[in-house]
């Protein structure tokens, strides 16, 4: 039997995949941290974008489109479990982008594999090989740098970044165990797990939303939404939010939804790019796209790195593509001698 990267991939669409994920990734960063710099309600605005994925979700269901239907036969308690680390680490991610820049927070988060590994230790009592656990040192040592570098740190965007990293790495491990299916419990699809994932999120993270801003959400909506200008779809879909000009309540609540919808269609598509490469394409194409968001976010937002910052991030992605490859081939299957 062939192994997986010798399959023929359809370069053509693969890159049509990439851009779109890329595009998607960026846009949903640059829309987020522009609705949290006006609003800064990141409960409520998590929450949103969460609910957003239902519009996304149950037409793809009822209409079986690209064949997909409601799975069945998955574990509720285990479903369950996986929705609270994801929409933990959602709420803890835009916490993170609302209190810091979007560079910063995305530098903090090229550590996801670090805590990716202590979480695998933690939930399987499965121990990396040496090598793997040393290329961890770059990655731990360049968030070290660029955190001191940070001209405006924030410690609550460190906190909540690093949270989400434990989170979502905790996600990731028991959600390879949900798709690898089990005793009794059938094989359900990445992209239907993300989307049971989404849903189980969404009530599950309800009530600390409303604990935590529900007493005033009503009345900053009100505040901040005295506009009367009609909605501008030209200026929707090029990100436009003036905090200098209050938006109507009609405009501010398509570009949260407009927003929602690329946090959950970015998801999508990195599935279907991911289920098209090998390991070390997965590896190159997750660092250039968190080195493609810094970028966007330095750029869009007139926040350049500081020079120390630079080689701090630098080593940081660095070591991200350093531990995904030694990762990689430590899992590719042995070459067997004739």
């Amino acid at each position: 039997m062939p192994p997986k990267t010798e399959k023929k991939v359809n370069v053509g669409l693969l890159a049509v995949y990439m851009i779109a994920w890329y595009t998607l990734n960026v846009q949903y960063n640059l829309y987020n941290k522009k609705i949290l710099n006006a609003f800064p309600y990141p409960y409520m605005v998590s929450l949103s974008q969460l609910a957003s994925g239902i519009i996304y979700i149950l037409p793809v269901w009822a209409l079986g489109l690209g064949g997909r239907s409601f799975p069945s036969g998955f574990s509720v308690p285990k479903m369950g479990l996986l929705g609270f680390f994801h929409g933990s680490g959602h709420f803890a991610t835009v916490i993170s982008l609302g209190a810091g820049s979007v560079a910063f927070a995305n530098v903090v988060k090229a550590a996801e594999p670090f805590c990716s590994v202590l979480m695998g230790v933690l939930m399987t009592a499965s121990f990396p090989p040496l090598m793997e656990l040393l290329s961890l040192t770059p990655i731990i040592a360049g968030v070290m740098i660029a955190s001191m570098a940070e001209p405006e740190f924030s410690q609550t965007a460190f906190i909540f970044a690093m949270g989400s990293n434990l989170l979502f790495a905790a996600r990731g491990t028991l959600a390879k165990l949900i798709m690898s299916g089990g005793p009794g419990t059938k094989k359900i699809g990445g992209a239907d797990v993300f989307a049971l994932n989404t849903l189980f999120a969404l009530v599950i993270m309800l009530p600390l939303a409303i604990y935590m801003e529900g007493a005033v959400i009503q009345d900053a909506w009100a505040k901040y939404t005295t506009g009367t200008k009609a909605v501008d779809f030209k200026a929707l879909m090029n990100g436009e939010l003036d905090t200098k000009v209050k938006p109507s309540p009609e405009y501010f609540a398509a570009y949260m939804l407009v927003c929602g919808l690329y946090y959950y269609t970015y998801n999508e598509m990195a599935f279907m790019v991911l289920d098209l490469l090998d390991p070390v394409g997965q590896a190159v194409g997750n660092t250039v796209k968190r080195v493609v968001i810094i970028i966007a976010g330095t750029i869009v937002f007139n926040k350049p790195l500081t020079q120390q910052g630079i080689i701090g991030s630098s080593v940081a992605i660095g070591g991200v593509l350093v531990y995904s490859l030694v990762k990689a081939k430590a899992s590719a299957p042995k070459a067997k001698k004739a």
